[in-house]
Order: C-alpha cells, then sequence, then structure tokens
C-alpha cells in the first residue's frame, strides 16, 4: 500500500514538472506590423525603417529566417537569442530604383515563438528620378509623324508577382511645328504618361510605362503594344504607330525553402539553338497547304529531370516569322514535351535570326532563350 503511494506521489511530479517546462516558451511580440514610407524619391535610393520586435515570453527568442516577398526588400537583423523581456530591430530596406509608382511588400518573419510566424509590411510610393539634360550625343532613330523616339521596343527584365517596373523612351520634335503627342488604349497592366505631351520644335520629353503584375495576373512571357497617335501642325488627323512591349513574369523565388529549391523542377532542352540552313525557294510541300503548308519545322523536346512537376508558362517566339506548337503546360519529373517550330520560306526574304523565350518554374533558369536562325 506504501509503495503504491509513493509510486502515486512521484507520478504527480513529473506531471506537474511536466505542466511547468510545457508553460515555458519565448512569444514574440510586435505593436507595429506596417510602416507607410509615404512619398520616397527614386534618386534618393534604399529607404529604411527599423521594427522592433520584444520577446514576452519565458525562454529565449530566436528567429531563424526572414523572407521578403521580392528582391527589392532586403531585411536584416541578428540571429542572437532574444532573451525574455528584451528587445531586438529587424531592419527593412526598401530599393526603389527602377520602380516608379506605389508599392506595398511583405517579410515574413519565422521564429522559435509559440505564436508562430508573424509579418511585417512597407508601402509607400516612389517619384520617379527627373530627366536629366545630357551633354552627349542623343540619338532619335525612329520615327512616327513629326516625332523622334530613342526606340520603339521596351523589354523589360524578369518582374515578379508583386512588382511593379518602369521603362522610359525619350523623345523628340525634331519638325518644324509642335506636336501632340497620344497614348491610345492599353491593357489595364501597364500605365503610359507623356511628358509633356505637346512638344515644341527641337524640344525633348519621354514617355514612361509602368507594368504591374498584380494586375497582369498571368505567367510566363506577355506581349502587348502602346498605341500612339502623333498630330503636327494643328492637322486633325495624326500619324499612327506603335511601340511594342514585352516582359517575362516568373515567380518569387525568394519564398521558397531550401527544401523547395532542393526537391525542384530541372528544365532541359534537346536543343539551344535551331538552324534551318538555307530555306528553299518554295515550301515544304509542292502543293499549298497540303502536308505541311510549305512550312519547314524542327522539333524542340523539352524535358523534366527535377523532383518536381515543371510548370511551363509559355514557349513564344516575338518573330511573326516563326510559329510553335504543341506541348504541354506541366510536366511531371521524368516526362519529356515535343514542340514543332515552323517556318515558312516565302515569308522570309533575307536572313531569320530571332528567339523562342521558355518561361518555367525551375528557379535556376526561369527564363531560357533558344536561337532560330536560317538563310535564304
Amino acid at each position: 500500500m506504501l509503495q503504491h503511494k509513493v509510486i502515486t506521489i512521484i507520478t504527480a511530479l513529473f506531471l506537474v514538472s511536466g505542466q511547468v517546462y510545457a508553460q515555458k516558451s519565448a512569444e514574440i511580440n510586435i505593436t507595429e506590423h506596417t510602416y507607410d514610407f509615404g512619398s520616397i524619391a527614386e534618386a534618393d535610393g534604399l529607404a529604411t525603417h527599423s521594427f522592433t520586435i520584444q520577446n514576452t515570453g519565458t525562454d529565449p527568442l530566436v528567429i531563424t529566417r526572414i523572407t521578403a516577398s521580392c528582391g527589392c526588400t532586403r531585411p536584416e537583423y541578428s540571429k542572437a537569442p532574444i532573451e525574455p523581456g528584451q528587445t531586438a530591430e529587424i531592419k527593412i530596406s526598401y530599393n526603389p530604383k527602377g520602380r516608379p509608382g506605389p508599392f506595398h511588400k511583405s517579410v515574413s518573419v519565422f521564429s522559435n515563438a509559440k505564436n508562430g510566424k508573424q509579418t511585417l509590411y512597407v508601402k509607400g510610393s516612389v517619384k520617379p528620378k527627373p530627366t536629366q539634360t545630357a551633354k552627349a550625343v542623343v540619338s532619335y532613330p525612329y520615327g512616327i509623324g513629326g516625332l523622334k523616339l530613342q526606340t520603339k521596343t521596351i523589354q523589360y527584365s524578369s518582374i515578379r508577382p508583386g512588382e511593379t517596373l518602369g521603362e522610359k523612351i525619350g523623345i523628340k520634335n525634331e519638325g518644324e511645328h509642335p506636336v501632340t503627342v497620344k497614348a491610345g488604349k492599353t491593357p489595364n497592366y501597364l500605365t503610359a504618361e507623356i511628358r509633356p505631351s505637346t512638344l515644341e520644335p527641337g524640344e525633348t520629353g519621354e514617355i514612361t510605362l509602368l507594368f504591374n503584375t498584380d494586375l497582369s495576373r498571368k505567367m510566363g512571357r506577355i506581349t502587348t503594344v502602346l498605341p500612339l497617335t502623333v498630330e503636327s501642325g494643328g492637322k486633325k488627323k495624326g500619324t499612327e504607330g506603335t511601340i511594342e512591349v514585352a516582359a517575362n513574369v516568373i515567380d518569387n523565388f525568394s519564398k521558397w525553402s531550401a527544401t523547395d529549391k532542393a526537391n525542384a523542377p530541372v528544365i532541359q532542352f534537346s536543343a539551344t539553338s535551331l538552324d534551318f540552313g538555307k530555306l528553299p525557294e518554295k515550301g515544304g510541300s509542292i502543293i499549298p497547304f497540303i502536308g505541311g503548308g510549305g512550312k519547314e519545322s524542327e522539333n524542340l523536346i523539352i524535358t523534366n529531370t527535377g523532383k518536381t512537376p515543371l510548370s511551363v508558362y509559355s514557349v513564344t517566339c516575338d518573330n511573326d516569322h516563326v510559329d510553335i506548337s504543341g506541348g504541354k503546360k506541366e510536366l511531371k519529373p521524368g516526362a519529356s514535351a515535343e514542340y514543332k517550330v515552323s517556318v515558312r520560306p516565302k515569308d522570309i526574304k533575307t536572313k531569320l535570326e530571332a528567339f523562342i523565350n521558355v518561361v518555367c518554374n525551375d528557379p535556376n533558369s526561369p527564363v531560357r532563350l533558344i536561337k532560330v536562325t536560317a538563310e535564304k
């Protein structure tokens, strides 16, 4: 009987001590979750704010990792344990370079705290750099009516969801009369601002294009055009022209864990270039629209040699002389897909040199280029 009572008391003591031990834990407390930078200038460089965190638990608090929603936002923190009751700072810097317009970015904080992941936010609006008058000679080789442009093609760098990128085109009135430049309708993800909209003879200006991925809601290569109308000398009917715009929208791989990247898909191609050689004077079929419709074709095979499914967001070519068909949108590990790449000899008058853009979820190669060449 006595032995039974002793065992009961020891068991109770273990349970109580276990409950006391279980109650010990770190707890992260953040009173400020969002900071508004307000209006910041692109020319001023990094905008930085420090968030204060406090350990309101009973055990040391350890920040294990911090991830940002895009590469434009950089967190800095100490990995040293934060003792109970003590505070520390998480410094977040936003890089406004090349990102005019509003922004709203998130930073996820992971720790050993019992209240789990915490999210911090920075927001604001970036004022673009003022136009600087360069002493060097600026070339305006392209024209729409009386307006001259530095380029008629905008190629954005890779953009991630949640980002807005801006590009500028210099313009100049090299005519003898004032010109008024008007932008036509564009997709909602692309906005255009022309400053000034009316240029006197010899006056320069710029066209600013903002690409917003939150509004595009599409992954892969996106192409569109900006219609322009140039009115000169008070004439009611202007000259029509366009600016070609292209961007590759890729995944935000900064959110991927080390495990995600270790098990990532891997894209592999059967060839890094397709050379059609010297094209025949006529198409690949003697009778039009039969057996290929006068086209010459090559096959491009894409294989997933990784450990998880490969998402092929787009396989496209900006050159209208290159057609692409077939393929799949998703490839399981070890699977392959065949794409048919075709050109029509009768449409090609000179040497062809183009690129196929492949956009996928391979973190090491989200955008790949396949060169296409042909001789006439």
